[in-house]
C-alpha cells in the first residue's frame, strides 16, 4: 500500500509542474558582488569591510551587514557560516527525530517539493537574490533534501507551518504595546514573548542583525543564523513588528512566508499606514497577527492576515494593545 502511494505521489510530482520550481534560480546578474574574505579577529569577532559578526557582553551574537540584496546575502553567509550550518543541522536532526523512517523521510521530501512549488512565485526577487547569496554558505550535507537556494527559502516557511500546526504546540507567541499613561515616560513601549520551539539547542545561538540595505530603511531584528526574514524587529524610522500565531487551517500550498512580509514592512514603512499597505498586497498561506508599533504615529495596531481575509485592529480611547 505504501509503495502504491509512493508511486502515485511520484507521478503527481512530475505531472504538476514541480520540476520548474525545483530548478528555479533567481537572476542575480544585475547586482555587483565582492566575494567576502572574512578576517578573524578573535574566536568571537569576525569582519569583512564594514560588515562584522561579534558576540556581545550578554553572549548574544550581533551581525552588521550592508549592501545590495546579493551582497547582503553573501556577507551574511560568509560571516555566520558556522552558526548557520549548526542551526541547519539542529533543525534537520529534529525533523529526523520526528520522522525516523527513511522511507517516510523520502515521502516527506517529495511532499515538501510539491507543497512549496509556488513559494518562489510569491517571494520578492530582491529577497530571492539575498537568499541565493546566503545559501552559498549552507551545508552540502543536506543537498539531498533540496538544492541550497530552495532549501533556504523552504526554511523561511517553517515558522508558518509551525503556526498552522498549533496542536503540536510548536509555537505560541504574545506581544503588547503601551504608551501615554501606561509607560514610564509616556513613550511607546513594545514587549513580546516569542516561542518557536525546535529544541533547546536551536535557541542557543540567537542573532541580533543590524541591516543597512542599499534601498530602504536600515533595521534590526532578533532571530537566528540563516534567517533573512523578521519575527521581531525595529527600523530606523521607529516602526516595530512582531508576529503572533493565528488560528489556521493546514494550508494547501506555500506562498509568502510571513517573516518576509514583516521584513518588507521594516525595510520600507515609515508609519502605520505604509505598513498596512505592504501587508495587504502580499499573499500569505497561514493566519497571523502582526503587531506594528510606530514612533511617528505614537500608536500601535494589529494587522491580521490570512489566505482569505485581511483586517486591522485599532484601539480607541485607550493606550495599550495586547496580541496573544
Amino acid at each position: 500500500m505504501l509503495i502504491f502511494l509512493a508511486l502515485n505521489f511520484s507521478f503527481i510530482l512530475t505531472s504538476c509542474g514541480i520540476r520548474k520550481s525545483i530548478k528555479h534560480i533567481p537572476d542575480v546578474k544585475q547586482y555587483s558582488l565582492e566575494i567576502p574574505k572574512v578576517n578573524k579577529i578573535n574566536d568571537s569577532t569576525f569582519s569583512f569591510n564594514q560588515n562584522y559578526l561579534t558576540k556581545n557582553k550578554q553572549q548574544l551574537w550581533e551581525l552588521y551587514i550592508k549592501g545590495n540584496p546579493l551582497q547582503l546575502g553573501y556577507n551574511n553567509g560568509a560571516l555566520t557560516q558556522n552558526l548557520m550550518q549548526k542551526q541547519e543541522e539542529i533543525f534537520f536532526s529534529k525533523v529526523e527525530g520526528f520522522v525516523p523512517s527513511k522511507f517516510k523521510q523520502n515521502l516527506l521530501r517529495g511532499f515538501l517539493k510539491w507543497y512549496n512549488r509556488k513559494m518562489y512565485l510569491n517571494v520578492r526577487e530582491d529577497y530571492q537574490a539575498e537568499l541565493y547569496g546566503l545559501s552559498q554558505y549552507s551545508s552540502d550535507k543536506y543537498d539531498f533534501i533540496a538544492p541550497k537556494f530552495l532549501r533556504s527559502m523552504y526554511l523561511h516557511g517553517a515558522h508558518d507551518i509551525g503556526h498552522a500546526m498549533q496542536d503540536l504546540m510548536v509555537v505560541g507567541c504574545t506581544s503588547l504595546a503601551v504608551w501615554n499613561e501606561n509607560s514610564e515616560d509616556g513613550d511607546l513601549l513594545i514587549g513580546r514573548n516569542f516561542d518557536f520551539y525546535v529544541g533547546d539547542d536551536f535557541s542557543k545561538n540567537k542573532l541580533i542583525e543590524f541591516v543597512e540595505p542599499e534601498e530602504g530603511i536600515p533595521y534590526l531584528s532578533v532571530s537566528w543564523p540563516g534567517m533573512i526574514g523578521v519575527v521581531s524587529g525595529m527600523n530606523k524610522e521607529g516602526i516595530t513588528v512582531t508576529i503572533n500565531a493565528g488560528k489556521s487551517k493546514i494550508p494547501l500550498t506555500a506562498k509568502t512566508p510571513i517573516s518576509l512580509v514583516t521584513r518588507e514592512i521594516l525595510q520600507y514603512a515609515k508609519n502605520i499606514d505604509e505598513a498596512i499597505a505592504i501587508a495587504k498586497k502580499r499573499k500569505v498561506f497561514v493566519s497571523e497577527s502582526i503587531l506594528v508599533g510606530s514612533a511617528n504615529d505614537k500608536n500601535a495596531v494589529i494587522i491580521e492576515v490570512s489566505p482569505d481575509n485581511f483586517g486591522v485592529y485599532k484601539v480607541e480611547n485607550t493606550s495599550h494593545v495586547f496580541c496573544t
